[in-house]
């Protein structure tokens, strides 16, 4: 039996029922619901064969001239999962790229009774189909995928209407899938950038350690566990990797303080306290020009401030601190009490515990330290 191809029929579109254009308006609000790829294809191909009553369907995306599988119904069975992970030459599915050539539709009424690729013959045979409609998804003239409809309990024919419906059906998926792909591009794009923006950020806080070895190590140390105990207090997900890099660039204004006092080997006068006391506020000026780094401005300008109002720069007291930086003050004072210094030796990690207990409701915000301690144990 020959394949058919239908010719475009814009006026039987036109003439569609009131019910079934109510359907594809709920069809095309359906899929405008999502932007996760797989959503928007399983939401198409249950609503595609619904529509038009069939019992059987599958979506498939081209990349290059790889197809994949993105959905069906009724779901796979176990043994077919397969299908779903190994994608397929475009060449090994001849009647998909007569679709994709022609821009139309092809029907194989029967198919018993046409000739089939050994791939085709495989999937037509583990799913019991009998008669099939390849409906290309064509986005200005370019083929993103198709959608494939039929029937496993008998041959039937689709008269032009229903051609039209599938059409019309393929133009809604077609604008799903492409809206899908497009913020699925800009969400990876945006990953890799921010992967690339904190690479950097790791470079800085290194440069840093380079300047001031006595601090070798503490800084990815303290970004660690900062992290760690802002996720088990609470913090939003979507607000840690702020908290990371406020931690990673904690003493980004140390670039600011000369060498003789910042490498000072003993005590620091007053004079030079008063100096060393404005790397926050040198930090808020480096890192409030860079828009991407503001909303980790936190921690670099305010993880010297103390609960009691006693900190600097701006002695805010209490919930006056930001949360980041009342974590991150609990952590960086552990990592300073258990590390070496030229003028004193590490505490032992009991001794600092302690002191971190003895300063609770004094340096450090009473919430912190319990989930700190928790968190370290």
């Amino acid at each position: 039996m020959p394949i058919k191809r239908y010719p475009p029929d814009i006026n039987i579109a036109r003439q569609m029922p009131a019910e079934e254009l109510s359907t594809l308006l709920k069809v095309s609000s359906a899929l405008a619901a999502s932007l996760d790829l797989p959503t928007v294809l399983q939401t198409a191909i249950d609503s595609a064969v619904s529509v038009l009553r069939l019992e059987t369907g599958a979506i498939y995306t081209l990349e290059g001239d790889l197809l994949f599988l993105g959905a069906t119904t009724p779901p796979l069975k176990p043994e077919l999962e397969w299908l779903r992970l190994q994608p397929e030459q475009l060449s090994n599915h001849p009647h998909i790229a007569a679709a994709f050539a022609n821009g139309r539709p092809v029907h194989l009424p029967d198919t018993t009774t046409v000739q089939l690729s050994p791939e085709e013959r495989i999937i037509i045979e583990a799913r019991n189909l009998r008669s099939m409609l390849f409906i290309p998804l064509l986005l200005e003239g370019k083929a993103i995928g198709t959608l494939i409809i039929g029937s496993t309990s008998k041959a039937r024919e689709y008269n032009q209407h229903e051609v039209e419906l599938c059409r019309t059906l393929a133009f809604q998926i077609t604008l799903a899938v492409a809206n899908a792909k497009l913020y699925r591009t800009v969400i990876l794009s945006n990953e890799e950038l921010s992967r690339a923006y904190d690479a950097t950020l790791e470079g800085w806080s290194l440069v840093l350690e380079l300047r001031d070895q006595e601090t070798q190590g503490h800084t990815l140390r303290v970004t660690d566990l900062t992290e760690e105990l802002a996720r088990k207090i609470g913090v939003p997900e979507e607000t840690l990797p702020h908290v990371r890099r406020g931690a990673l660039l904690h003493d980004i204004g140390k670039m600011g303080i000369p060498d003789t006092i910042l490498k000072k080997p003993g005590p620091l006068t007053e004079d030079e306290w008063t100096i060393m006391r404005l790397h926050p506020e040198y930090a808020r000026q480096f890192l409030a020009h860079i828009d991407y780094l503001i909303p980790s401005l936190d921690i670099p300008y305010c993880h010297h401030e103390k609960w009691d109002g006693s900190g600097y720069p701006r002695g805010l007291k209490g919930n006056e601190i930001p949360l980041p930086a009342r974590i991150f003050a609990v952590v960086d004072v552990f990592d300073a009490l258990t590390s070496d210094r030229p003028y004193r030796k590490a505490w032992g990690k009991k001794e600092a515990l302690n002191y971190i207990c003895e300063q609770t409701g004094k340096h450090f915000d009473p919430q912190i330290p319990p989930a700190f301690l928790e968190s370290i144990s």
